[in-house]
């Protein structure tokens, strides 16, 4: 049931006829459900082989595809050992298309500021291929925790993920990112159609909370961004207090700032500056005629996404960029490096790469906690081996300190330290390949096997002699850890992630 003076709102805002076919579009049944191809884990031609079920290509995301979630016919892509060992994250289409417009390339230093879930961090680091440094945010501690989980999930390896406000993140990186995302927290009105609890949360009051809020957000934003950097800002919200209106003020703000006029995709439309508020208008006309007025022209520019006009829910993205040349400078790192760790915590390690690891020994080097490593498939442990407590992480040399900042994931987590003993990470098993490892031991996606693995089960295996840590994997894909001895395999697979298929 959609509150009443949302549809008074929407109905000022649209024709009538609009507003006819976006209110029946609350109406059918009909919702799209859409999957992004993690490309860290498989190419996409690859996994469309391994996902018989996939549908047409979502437009703004060569990775993503529709798809129609069918348990008769065993289409549950959230409940699969596939969506475990990372091959893909399941992500509503509208919401891909911010990432789009950030282009986001490997190399660049990128911020997802409101990040989680993860679904966009997710889709960034993708686009990274693991190269450059992408720090990505949630001030909820809560949602901070799945965030980090999904960055595990995906394999990243170049993500510092962090749990601050934006303000504590403005006073350590001033003029650092080169791009930024700011998917605003916001009501939510876009949703409406796919989750009841945001037209029953829903208020005019929450609306203008939302907008204060954004403001604050995008302000501290702006001090992180390079010139020359790209800032897109999104919403999954229909008002205008909070698209429209948040453009305006910002680009009131924040002169040495520009909207980017970009190429949309079939069924996007232009913002609607016709929708910003009398007031409002009145009130930056008052201060500054000519600023208002560059300001304003600009915010047609932005792009709105109807759910009666294409395959997704309601979105506002808006592309900016700020004045300048952009000079990429990777000797400044804000905060300091990290440091690396002592000698005899890494040789555990070490011998743990020797024991269980494939790599090109004429170029492993591993000197004053600085690592290289090529491993078979051609990825690379590359970086600052350091310690967060008893935990191992590496991450690129060029990461900020993780001091000072509340973190969640600073880099890989590699594993933990157990007095001499190196125990490798559930994270660190998701990033490797199959062709990395001494020991692998691959299952069907429908075996019983990989079932009662995902499910704490110790399970058989044919070892022929073989001990130590065995990666296991799915189709090819590595899902988790296992201790291989006397013909079985022990499970090593986080309790916190076990899945009962009974």
């Amino acid at each position: 049931m959609l509150p009443e003076k949302f549809k008074e709102r929407m109905r000022a805002y649209l024709s009538e006829k609009e507003y006819e076919e976006f209110i029946s579009s609350f109406d059918t049944d009909e919702r799209y459900q859409a999957l992004r191809i993690n490309e860290l884990k498989s190419d996409v031609l690859s996994a469309k082989e391994m996902l018989s079920y996939l549908g047409n290509n979502v437009p703004w995301e060569k990775t993503a595809f529709y798809y129609n979630e069918d348990p008769a016919n065993m289409v549950t892509p959230g409940k699969h050992p596939y969506h475990e060992a990372g091959l893909y994250y399941i992500q509503e289409p509208s919401a891909m298309s911010p990432v789009c417009f950030l282009d986001p390339k490997p190399g660049d230093k990128v911020l997802d500021l409101c990040a989680a879930p993860g679904g966009k961090t997710t889709q960034i680091a993708s686009k990274m291929k693991g190269q450059g440094i992408l720090i990505t945010n949630e001030i909820n501690r809560d949602r901070a925790r799945i965030l980090s989980l999904n960055v595990e999930r995906m394999g990243i390896s170049n993500a510092l993920v962090t749990n601050e406000d934006s303000a504590k993140l403005a006073s350590v990186f001033e003029g650092y990112f080169d791009k930024i995302l700011v998917d605003a927290p916001c009501s939510g009105e876009g949703m409406f159609r796919k989750n009841d609890n945001a037209a029953d949360e829903w208020s005019m009051e929450n609306v203008k909370t939302c907008a204060l809020r954004q403001e604050e957000i995008l302000d501290n934003a702006a001090k992180m961004l390079l010139p020359g950097g790209r800032l897109v800002y999104s919403t999954c919200t229909f008002a205008a207090d909070e698209n429209e209106e948040s453009i305006l003020k910002f680009l009131f703000a924040h002169p040495d700032y520009h909207v980017v006029k970009v190429d949309a995709f079939d069924g996007m439309d232009p913002g609607r500056a016709e929708l910003i508020s009398p007031e409002l208008r009145a009130s930056l006309e008052a201060k500054d005629k000519a600023l208002f007025e560059k300001s304003f022209d600009q915010v047609k520019y932005s792009i709105r996404l109807w759910p009666h006009k294409l395959k997704g829910e309601g979105h506002f993205l808006c592309v900016l960029e700020r004045d300048g040349e952009l000079l990429k400078d990777s000797s400044f790192v804000p905060g300091g490096r990290n440091i690396p760790a002592k000698p005899e915590c890494i040789k555990p390690f070490e011998t743990f790469v020797m024991e269980s690891l494939k790599f090109d020994k004429k170029t492993f080097e591993l000197k004053r906690g600085n690592i290289y490593c090529r491993l078979e498939s051609g990825q690379e442990l590359k970086g600052i081996i350091f310690m967060f407590g008893d935990q191992m992480y590496l991450a690129p040399g060029e990461m900020p300190s993780v001091m000072g900042l509340k973190c969640m994931r600073p880099g890989l987590h590699l594993g933990t330290l157990k007095k001499d003993r190196f125990e490798p990470s559930h994270a660190l098993a998701l990033f490797l390949k199959k062709e990395d490892v001494n020991i692998a031991f691959d299952h069907d996606a429908d075996s019983d096997d990989i079932k009662a693995y995902l499910n704490g089960q110790t399970i058989r295996a044919e070892l022929s002699g073989q001990k130590g840590w065995a990666l296991v994997t799915v189709s090819g894909l590595s899902i988790g850890w296992a201790k291989a001895a006397g013909g079985m395999l022990k499970n090593h697979y986080p309790k916190g992630l076990r899945i009962n298929y009974a």
